[in-house]
């Protein structure tokens, strides 16, 4: 298991993971970023199931707020009977930039591989419900992003 947690005061952060998992071996992978200002932040996971009934569980969620740039490449093979999931939801703000690209390549009939990426803004009626329960429109969106990070 791997828990990455990346919310602001870094500049710039490469990360590239690799992981070769054998016979019932098992990843699992939590990211949470959030990026502001003109940081940059890029993830790299390459993720090979190579033996039978290994499982791989990546998921990300990412905030880029400012002029801060998130990039997400993420690719499951599946070389075995094995399964992969994938998840990537991110929320943009102000002129953040976010691209995510999931990868899965199956070289096996028994694999199992599933990706999910979402990329948008905060919707306004989130914040108009919160402003209803007395909050500014500022800490509506603080609550809503660090609801959105845990």
């Amino acid at each position: 298991e791997m828990e990455m947690v990346q919310i602001k005061g870094v500049d710039d952060t490469d990360r590239k993971t690799v992981a070769e998992l054998r016979a019932g071996a098992k990843l699992i992978v939590r990211e949470r970023l959030m990026t502001h200002s003109v940081q940059k932040a890029l993830s790299d996971y390459a993720v090979s199931l190579n033996g039978e009934g290994a499982n791989a569980d990546v998921v990300s969620r990412g905030v880029a707020r400012d002029d801060s740039y998130q990039k997400l490449d993420l690719s499951i093979t599946g070389n075995a009977i094995c399964s992969g999931h994938t998840e990537c939801d991110s929320i943009i703000m102000d002129n953040g930039r976010i691209l995510a690209v999931p990868s899965l390549e199956a070289n096996s009939v028994d694999a199992m591989l599933v990706h999910e990426a979402a990329i948008g803004k905060i919707a306004g009626e989130q914040i108009t419900k919160l402003m209803t329960l007395g909050l500014d429109e500022a800490e509506a969106e603080a609550m809503i992003v660090n609801g959105f990070l845990k």
